[in-house]
């Protein structure tokens, strides 16, 4: 369930949807570890949706990226998008 902001610096609590940014974040699951499914739509899949919440002020300045098994990775912005800038081809 969630309760605070994903950023761990941050202690915002979460109260509404409307306020911040809500991430689904889907990550192979642990066969070991996966009990009954609690969804009858996700039975017998090989994955689990888990979701974090950013709040006002930090998805102003973050975003959420899946971290393979090991769970999320707090972006900053403006790395995400510089990196779309270098892809780009350049005007001449």
């Amino acid at each position: 369930m969630l309760t605070k902001c994903a950023n761990p610096a941050c202690s915002a609590r979460f109260l509404y949807l409307h306020e911040g940014k809500l991430f689904a974040i889907e990550s192979e699951a642990d066969p070991q570890k996966r009990g009954p499914p609690t969804d009858p739509e996700y039975a017998g899949r090989s994955y689990t949706r888990e979701y974090f919440w950013l709040c006002s002020s930090c998805c102003c300045d973050m975003t959420v990226q899946s971290d393979g098994d090991h769970g999320i990775t707090l972006i900053p912005k403006r790395q995400t998008v510089s990196s779309t800038e270098d892809r780009k081809p350049k005007a001449a």
